[in-house]
């Protein structure tokens, strides 16, 4: 049931940032003559008519938030759409996630007669397709930078992907964010043998499968997964991973993935690394986490899985 929420309010979350895409807004601020949202797309310069530039709060979304503009040129509008939630203020948020994680989605599309018949290229679930940073949210206006990679969605009839560079934006702000509460928002991200992985969707708990008390962190994106379990853990520390009780382990891996993606973790003695637990609170937890795991046997993994830079701040659900 949490899965298909999420999933639907991710519907809902691209569908309100595609349909604001052929329409206007309050003009856009910036200095040098400029709109105020720019970016580069495939490299080729790229700049909002001011008349279609939108930068407001989104009404019942925690932390929600929308920047979008559009750019006909040749009978031809080009439109670029960020959709944002779970945001708190200034920072870097990741491009590519769900709605329990902080970040967004972003898209572009393409498309004759005001965009109504757009081709749209969307960001993928895997966490990582590209970022947007905010410096300034507040006294009326936002301002910030971005970039992402979109792929081709599925009524898309072009196909391939649209790489936005070099975005900025400088432009006034409407309506009043909704506060984001404490129990609401999720990261989790790691190195895994070198590649970024950076979760579409994460959550916590504090009851582990035993039935006991414990750290329970999940996450997943359309690349992988990644699961930290802590058995009896109700305190900040850091934790040797064991598969001796009570049990501490980190599990990696998606099903039916391949050699790349699963599947490592939870052998007897094998695996090596630990989990430091920061914070814990009836809201969320915060950690670190770091180790090498060993290819779990029958699965397409046959090299050991080095994990670094781990860290996670979840909800707790």
């Amino acid at each position: 049931m949490r899965n298909s929420l999420s999933r639907l309010c991710l519907a809902v979350l691209v569908l309100a940032a595609l349909h604001c895409s052929s329409g206007t807004g309050p003009g856009g601020g910036g200095g040098g003559g400029n709109s105020g949202l720019t970016a580069k797309i495939d490299g080729a310069a790229w700049e909002a008519d001011p008349i279609s530039i939108a930068a407001n709060a989104m009404a019942g979304i925690p932390g929600g938030l929308l920047i979008l503009g559009s750019q006909t040129s040749g009978g031809v509008t080009r439109s670029i759409n960020i959709t944002l939630q779970n945001i708190r203020g200034i920072g870097t948020y990741a491009l590519g996630v769900g709605p329990s994680v902080y970040g967004g989605i972003a898209s572009e599309g393409e498309g004759s007669g005001g965009g109504g018949n757009a081709n749209v290229w969307l960001t993928p679930l895997n966490g990582v397709s590209g970022t947007v940073t905010i410096t300034t949210l507040g006294g009326g206006r936002i301002v910030g930078t971005f970039e992402f990679t979109g792929d081709a969605d599925n009524n898309n009839s072009v196909g391939g992907t649209r790489t936005i560079s070099q975005g900025v934006f400088d432009l006034p702000f409407t309506g009043n964010i909704v506060p984001v509460p404490a129990n609401v928002g999720s990261k989790i991200s790691a190195d895994l043998n070198g590649v970024p992985y950076n979760a579409w969707d994460a959550f916590g708990g504090l009851t582990v499968f035993t039935g006991g008390a414990g750290v329970d962190v999940n996450s997943t994106s359309s690349e992988n997964a990644v699961f930290i379990t802590l058995v009896g853990v109700t305190a900040p520390g850091t934790y040797a991973l064991s598969n001796v009780s009570p049990e501490k382990f980190i599990l990696v891996g998606l099903n039916g993935g391949n050699a790349s993606t699963c599947c490592w973790g939870l052998n007897a003695g094998g695996d090596v690394g630990s989990v430091t637990v920061t914070s814990i609170t009836p809201d969320r937890v915060q950690g670190t986490f770091s180790g090498t795991l060993q290819p779990q046997p029958g699965k397409p993994a046959s090299a050991p899985l080095v994990i670094t830079n781990g860290v996670f701040d979840v909800a707790i659900e």
